[in-house]
């Protein structure tokens, strides 16, 4: 059976090829999020709620590239989320690829 965190990025992927470019995002940083929070529970640190706290832990623990990238991903889910302007392709296309870093790094 698949993780959540496998499942949203099949989601993720899905939506893109749908050109569903926010229900892309929003999946895509729900998936990085879910297994950074994995990867931090393994070594029994507790897990902040928000967003910039989390991003500003795992730049602490030395994940300096993984920090921005979850900050750049939140900024492409609140716009997906919240924006009156919605996410474009070439966006998408770019939460893809550093949500899949994450996730690969974190695992």
């Amino acid at each position: 059976m698949p993780s959540k965190v496998e499942i949203l990025l099949s989601e993720a992927e899905k939506d893109f090829n749908l050109k569903l470019y926010n229900k892309c995002v929003s999946a895509l940083y729900f998936a990085a999020r879910m297994m950074i929070e994995l990867y931090l529970k393994s070594m029994n640190i507790n897990i902040p709620k928000r967003d910039d706290k989390l991003a500003n832990l795992i730049e602490n623990l030395g994940f300096r590239n993984e920090a921005e990238s979850l900050r750049l991903l939140y900024e492409l889910r609140k716009k997906a989320d919240y924006r009156d302007e919605s996410v474009n392709e070439a966006e998408a296309k770019e939460a893809l690829k550093i949500a899949s870093s994450i996730i690969k790094v974190f695992t």
